[in-house]
């Protein structure tokens, strides 16, 4: 024996102290550092890795406490205290078979699927010992050693390998988590436990077990000349080193883990000023949103309420530093500019371009083709539909300035108007940021229900204050017809009569005596008489035609056509189209009033030398049009229904009402007017008969010229 090897022999114990001290010191250190919340499989395993250190480290102290003890005081271990120690190696190696068993088991695995393992193996070499000591019959002493080799070699080099092959696939779950420095700790690791299991555990004490008899600890002492345990020993440190190395990977996921919780912090407080600012804006754009419903719900006029809701929008945003709306007072007519603010000609005594032209052509724009519009510095237009707007980000980002933007007041499918916000001159650049933009949005949606709903409570107003206002004009021209009739009845027919009676007294008293002159005085009383009756009968024709009720309104008309040609010395031309039906009796009675009206209105205001009257019949609706060639008037400018003359077409327009239709009047100065009116026909009308029993024809319209 070599001085080496003697000087090992002879501090054998020393040996088994560092062996058990770095297992030991692994076990500890893997228990502390053991936990629950990691992603790593490695973490699971950690227990039963710490126990094999543990256990096995106080199994080689065991050994090494029994050595001092024989070569101080010849102590020889008992039987129990083998069995102590054979139960401590046992308990090692099936904690390494459980901590090997853990990390190469899948994510699925049953919960006791390890435990179930590990019992199997110890369950091994539990029946292993019994057939050895059945077939080879050792003393207590013998079977000792034969129950410590087969632990080596069915628990320990299984054990090892498994531990080495799960270590080797862990390093690679490293990698994969971006550590690939603590994978090549693994990777040390798993071959210092392969040599220790392969080599530390095949070179066993002699004993009578294959292949322990040839293969064992003083052939390791004899080929390499130092003992097995120093190997083991060196193992041991090398597979601890390694593996406390590894358990840093758990500070880098700590890290790791601190500073992804960090960012989700950041994230989230970020979000929160996010939803905060959210919150600012939509509380903003509500508080704006209530001013401005709330401004167009004053009892103000229309117009009034508009500019004082431009103003508020103008002041404030930032972007727009002038604005006008723009409204259509009915379908088909052109837009006018119902309120402006902010548009300027003139600063410090200087000419600057005003935009005001460019934002009315470009609100008109808007209206004719229901869209957003925005216009840039550099000429560019980017045009979309209102719902579309949000996600159109052209208007803010486009590299040109956006100068104005308009946007369409839509209420049920249809532009009413167009709201336009710009800068109040081509100087004033201002940026358009994405809330005020979605602000803008709003407040278009708001503006155009607020409006529409202010105009038909406006309306609402203006119809009923002109129903009080007809009311009492009926009432008064009701008082007036009948003073009319009180006057002609008292002045002609009236008369008439008073001299009827005069002259029957007359002939009564000259009847006696003079019969010829009597006679004579009764034929100028008959004249008298008929002179009386037709007086009358002209007072009744005018309250009612009895045309109206007996042939019908197409032969009423033409009847008060005729009257009203010879009256008036007017060129009239009554004409029907389509084929003529009797209508319900306040269809006739209200078309008929209808024209009464029209004419009436020529003949006092119009100048006209040619009057046409137009009843069409369809299958769905009558119209009736008047139309003549006077000097005509502006529609937009027509007297109010508190003005005499503006009774007329007031009293037009709600007679068509009254039957669900509606009036158009169409005029211009020196250019005439047509009034038309046109009234829906609520069911089947019966075909009426002209006055020579023949239907009237929708091809040849009757026309009647005087």
């Amino acid at each position: 024996m070599n001085p080496i090897s003697a000087f090992f022999v002879r501090n054998i114990a020393a040996v088994y102290f560092f062996y058990g001290l770095a297992f030991f010191v692994m076990g500890l250190a893997l228990a502390m550092a053991r936990r629950g919340a990691s992603q790593l499989r490695f973490a699971a395993a950690i227990g039963p890795l710490a126990a094999f250190g543990i256990v096995h480290g106080i199994h080689e102290w065991v050994e090494m406490f029994q050595l001092i003890g024989a070569q101080t005081s010849g102590h020889i271990p008992t039987i129990a205290e083998e069995w102590g120690r054979l139960a401590l190696l046992t308990i090692s190696f099936l904690m390494l078979l459980a901590f090997a068993t853990i990390l190469l088991s899948p994510e699925n695995r049953r919960p006791h699927q390890p435990a179930i393992i590990v019992g199997a193996m110890a369950s091994l070499w539990a029946v292993s010992v019994l057939i050895v000591v059945a077939v080879l019959r050792p003393e207590a002493a013998g079977l000792i050693s034969l129950a410590d080799v087969l632990a080596r070699y069915i628990l320990g080099i299984p054990g090892a390998l498994l531990g080495s092959w799960a270590l080797m696939k862990q390093q690679r779950t490293f990698r994969e988590q971006d550590m690939p420095q603590f994978g090549q700790d693994l990777v040390w690791a798993a071959i210092a436990l392969f040599l220790y299991g392969v080599v530390g555990q095949f070179f066993v004490r002699p004993s009578p077990l294959p292949p322990s008899t040839i293969i064992n600890a003083p052939l390791f002492l004899q080929l390499f000349g130092m003992p097995v345990q120093i190997f083991r020993a060196l193992m041991a440190v090398v597979i601890a080193f390694y593996v406390l190395r590894s358990l840093n990977a758990f500070a880098v996921e700590d890290r790791r883990r601190l500073e992804n919780a960090l960012e989700v912090e950041q994230l989230a407080t970020r979000e929160m000023e996010r939803l905060n600012e959210e919150l600012r804006l939509t509380t903003r754009e509500l508080s704006l949103l209530q001013e401005l419903s709330n401004l167009l719900a004053t009892p103000m006029a229309l117009a009034d309420a508009l500019h004082a809701v431009l103003e508020k929008t103008v002041g404030s945003l930032a972007f727009p530093g002038a604005g006008l709306i723009l409204l259509v007072k009915r379908a088909g007519q052109s837009s006018h500019v119902a309120a402006s603010v902010g548009f300027s000609s003139q600063a410090d005594g200087e000419i600057e371009e005003s935009v005001q032209p460019l934002a009315e052509d470009l609100g008109q724009q808007c209206i004719a083709r229901g869209l957003v519009i925005c216009r840039h510095v550099n000429g560019t237009i980017f045009q979309f539909l209102p719902d579309d707007a949000l996600a159109r980000q052209e208007c803010r980002s486009y590299a040109s300035p956006a100068m104005a933007i308009s946007f369409p007041l839509i209420v049920r499918g249809g532009v009413i108007g167009s709201l336009t916000l710009s800068w109040a001159t081509r100087n004033d650049q201002a940026p358009l940021p994405h809330e005020e933009y979605r602000l803008m949005l709003g407040i278009a949606q708001q503006l155009a229900l607020s409006t529409e709903n202010a105009r038909l409570r406006q309306q609402a107003q203006e119809r009923e204050k002109m129903l009080g206002d007809l009311l009492r004009q009926a009432v008064g021209a009701q008082e007036a017809e009948r003073q009319r009739i009180a006057r002609e009845l008292h002045d002609a027919t009236g008369q008439s009569l008073t001299a009827i009676a005069l002259g029957l007294r007359g002939v009564e008293s000259m009847l006696p005596a003079d019969p010829p002159v009597a006679s004579a005085q009764i034929k100028e009383l008959k004249s008298f008489s008929t002179i009386a009756l037709g007086e009358l009968r002209q007072i009744i024709s005018d309250l009612r035609p009895s045309q109206l009720d007996d042939l019908g309104l197409v032969a009423a008309l033409q009847w008060y056509v005729q009257e009203f040609e010879t009256r008036r010395s007017t060129n009239t031309e009554f004409i029907v189209e389509g084929s003529g039906i009797r209508l319900p009796t306040e269809y006739e009675t209200v078309l008929f009033r209808i024209t009464q009206e029209a004419l009436t209105n020529v003949s006092k205001h119009a100048q006209a030398t040619t009057v046409a009257v137009t009843l069409q019949f369809s299958a769905a609706q009558i119209c009736l049009t008047v139309e003549d060639d006077g000097r005509g008037f502006d529609p937009d400018q027509a007297p109010v229904s508190g003005e005499p003359q503006g009774w007329g077409l007031r009293g037009i327009q709600e007679r068509t009402l009254l039957l669900g239709g509606h009036c158009e009047i169409k005029s211009a100065p020196g250019q005439g007017t047509r009034i038309t009116a046109t009234v829906p026909l609520a069911g089947d009308g019966t075909d009426a008969e002209s006055e020579n029993g023949e239907p009237l024809d929708g091809e040849n319209p009757v026309t009647a010229r005087r």
